[in-house]
C-alpha cells in the first residue's frame, strides 16, 4: 500500500528529528549539571524514540520473511486484516494540545537555558 509506505517515512523522519533535538537538549542539561530538564528531555525522547523503533520494524518485517512470521504470530496473532486508525476530531485535538505543551517546554528552556 503506498500511503503506508509514506507515512511510514513520516514517522521516521518526525520522530526520528524530535529524538535527536531532545537528545541534544538532554546532553547540554547533563553539561550543565541540570538534572530536573535532563529527566524530562530524556522522558521526550523516549516517547519520540518508541514510535521510530516500531515503525522500523514494520518497515524491516514487510522485506524479510521471517520477521514477517513473527509478526503474524506475535504482534497481530494471526488477524488477516488489516487495522487501521482513523483519527477522530478529540484525538487530533489532544495531539495537538501535548505538542503545543511540549513545545511550550522546549521553549521555555530555551529562554532560560540563554539568560544564563
Amino acid at each position: 500500500m503506498p500511503y503506508r509506505k509514506s507515512s511510514q517515512w513520516i514517522v521516521v523522519c518526525l520522530s526520528t528529528a524530535i529524538a535527536l533535538f531532545c537528545l541534544s537538549i538532554l546532553m547540554a542539561s547533563l553539561r550543565t549539571g541540570d538534572i530536573k530538564n535532563a529527566w524530562v528531555f530524556s522522558a521526550f525522547s523516549a516517547i519520540f524514540v518508541i514510535p521510530l523503533l516500531v515503525t522500523v520494524f514494520h518497515m524491516i518485517a514487510d522485506r524479510s520473511p521471517y520477521l514477517a512470521k513473527m509478526h503474524m504470530k506475535y504482534i497481530s496473532l494471526g488477524q488477516k486484516h488489516k487495522t487501521t486508525f482513523i483519527p477522530h476530531w478529540f484525538v487530533m485535538s489532544g495531539m495537538i494540545l501535548i505538542g503545543l505543551i511540549m513545545l511550550y517546554t522546549i521553549i521555555k528552556w530555551l529562554f532560560m537555558y540563554f539568560q544564563r
